[in-house]
């Protein structure tokens, strides 16, 4: 990875994800050594201050993680983005979203 590329968290985490779902090599060694493997896929040292933390999600665990920041773009939904998800749901048996207008 060039040191002066300017590529997001989000961007780095997707591929990383990416990477791992695809090499169960790669994967493992996220599992052992999270901030190492990272180093390695990305060609760099990452600073010392920064940890590197990997949650693996199972049937019975969820993870929600928010970002360190929301940018003022992302903040405020739409009347229409509100609309869509007013009174709407996840259903636990399929993990799909349950809008208003949804059944079971």
């Amino acid at each position: 990875m060039d040191s002066n590329s300017n590529i997001s968290r989000k961007d780095v985490k997707e591929v990383l994800v990416r990477a791992a779902l695809k090499d169960e090599a790669f994967r493992e060694s996220l599992l052992a050594n999270p901030k190492f493997a990272v180093e390695r896929a990305l060609g760099t040292t990452l600073p010392d201050r920064l940890k590197v933390v990997l949650l693996q999600e199972t049937d019975d665990l969820m993870y929600i993680v928010l970002p360190k920041d929301f940018p003022d773009q992302n903040a405020n939904l739409s009347d229409a983005e509100l609309e869509t998800i007013a009174g709407g749901f996840l259903s636990a048996e399929n993990n799909t979203f349950l809008g208003p207008d949804s059944s079971l």
